[in-house]
């Protein structure tokens, strides 16, 4: 078994219960509703908490403590959601379940037992619920290299009294999920040395040994990648002298068995900046803090690929390109005025170093749309933590933007609805053709400036305008997303979210 999974086995170490009153437990969680949703109690707890809120009111508004007799380990844990309004979805149940699994913990805790419930409101509320447990518990990867986690023994989740198919395949689905996330976190959260360009390399392999249906390329060739990815050889330029900050380019592939039932082609291409200290043009005032997480969208997409290697979606093949430089300062790096030459054949004027995510990207997105017209139906997608205008205009949420054929099917629109039912905020942008005119040169042999420094608005849409230029796909019929994940991504204190690993897997029914 790998490191990163040694905190805890998902499958030897979670159970589904039917018994609220199993001694194998030493408290159970119970996720309160508000009467308007009309959810049931269950009947072993249902007069219990009815007394309880006799006694304490707060009961509906934070998580509290009991001593009940009526569940497993004698105590009881009430973790409610609050009051729902039309403007709440279901990440307030994914809340509860995080809150209330934190708190048996705290309380001491080893074995807790989750009541999972149907909420006819929340058509998804038992898989993100089981969900929120899972990530509750999760110990970020250099925290379980140091000291083995005793944080819990098992788990279980209780949906009725007896068992049903149904419920056992949403938990096998939420582990899935979990298991996915894990890599996306662990590569996203770690520090700039630990997940720096060759361990990214290393901890990838690891993650996928022994996976029949995935292949593993990684380019880590210097000449190679001067050649065939000049935009981001020169954003790893002062990063090249030292040998672990080199770049690499990893394609992870996945192939269903039988490739005549596959209907979907999708290809992924990731941010992978594993420290961004702005360039030439330096992060100043403390904005530098934080920047290990310039890598989390293509830790997204190594979350996706071990998604789909886990259950196996017949109907998709997936290519996932990872993008791993390092953003440095040296005497070599690359700075405003140069002219750069694309894979594209494109030239492009830098104006701002610290606008890298754009070049580490481009060449990738250029190739695997010059590919994509050989395969069924296919989707390209970039993953970044692009601009901070998009955490500015969404705060937590996704940004997501589709080129004019994608936009034609409503593609992001669906991906905002996937988002709504797994509890990941997604937000549609629309590229208008300003954003995509605003990139063009401004100088004699320029075709594209890197980023309009004279912009005042739109930042978000104009990265985007600017990788459908770079990439051609602003005149090709190919359907192509692009999502800023810089708002959620997370920051520190908190772990990294994995957002959108979920939503793009409910959208592209890796599971069902």
């Amino acid at each position: 078994m790998s490191v990163h999974e040694v905190f805890y086995k998902l499958y030897d170490n979670i159970f589904i219960e039917t018994n609220l009153q199993n001694t194998d437990y030493d408290a159970v969680v119970f996720i309160l509703y508000p009467d308007e949703l009309g959810v049931n109690l269950p009947r072993h707890i249902g007069s219990f908490v009815d007394k309880a809120a006799k006694i304490d009111k707060h009961i509906n508004n934070s998580v509290t403590v009991w001593n009940c007799d009526y569940v497993s380990g004698g105590r009881l844990i009430i973790s409610p959601i609050g009051k729902v309004t039309p403007y709440h979805d279901v990440s307030v149940v994914k809340k509860a379940a995080q809150k209330g699994v934190v708190r048996a913990l705290d309380a001491g805790a080893k074995s807790p037992l989750i009541v999972v419930q149907s909420v006819v409101h929340f058509p998804d509320a038992q898989l993100v619920c089981v969900m929120g447990a899972l990530e509750a518990l999760y110990s970020p990867l250099q925290m379980r290299e140091r000291v083995a986690p005793n944080n819990f023994t098992k788990i279980g989740f209780h949906a009725e009294e007896q068992l049903s198919e149904g419920f056992e395949r949403i938990v096998r689905n939420a582990i899935a999920m979990e298991r996915a996330r894990i890599i996306a976190r662990d590569i996203g959260g770690s520090d700039p040395e630990r997940m720096a360009p060759a361990n990214i390399v290393e901890y990838i392999k690891n993650s996928f040994a022994g996976e029949s249906n995935i292949t593993i390329n990684v380019i880590d060739d210097e000449k190679l990648i001067a050649k065939e990815y000049p935009l981001l050889a020169a954003v790893n330029r002062a990063a090249s002298r030292v040998d672990r900050h080199k770049a690499r380019v990893v394609e992870i592939e996945y192939k269903p068995s039988d490739l005549s039932r596959v209907t979907e082609t999708l290809i992924l291409v990731g941010k992978g900046v594993t420290y961004d200290t702005g360039g030439a043009d330096i992060k100043i005032s403390g904005r530098m803090a934080g920047m290990a997480r310039d890598k989390c969208g293509a830790a997204v997409v190594a979350g996706f690929l071990k998604a789909c290697s886990i259950l196996k979606p017949p109907h998709l093949k997936v290519t996932g390109v990872l993008c791993l430089c390092r953003n440095s300062v040296g005497s070599d790096s690359y700075v405003a005025d140069e002219l750069l030459v694309s894979r594209s054949g494109k030239t492009v004027r830098v104006t701002n170093t610290d606008a890298e995510g754009r070049l580490a990207m481009a060449d990738a997105l250029f190739k695997m749309a010059d590919s994509a017209s050989k395969e069924l139906n296919p989707h390209i997608y970039t993953i970044a933590t692009l601009t901070g205008h998009a955490r500015a205009c969404y705060g937590n949420n996704v940004a997501a933007m589709d080129n004019h054929s994608a936009r034609a099917t409503n593609h992001s629109g669906k991906l905002q609805f996937s988002g709504s039912r797994v509890a990941e905020g997604i937000e549609v942008s629309i590229v208008r053709q300003e954003d995509l005119a605003v990139n063009v040169g401004k100088c004699k042999g320029d075709d594209l400036v890197q980023y309009d420094t004279d912009a005042k608005a739109r930042n978000h849409q104009l990265a985007a305008g600017f990788l459908i230029k770079i990439g051609g796909l602003d005149d090709k019929n190919l359907k192509y997303t692009h999502l800023d994940i810089a708002g959620a991504a997370g920051e520190a204190p908190h772990e990294p979210s994995a957002v959108p690993v979920v939503s793009l897997c409910h959208l592209h029914k890796v599971f069902m």
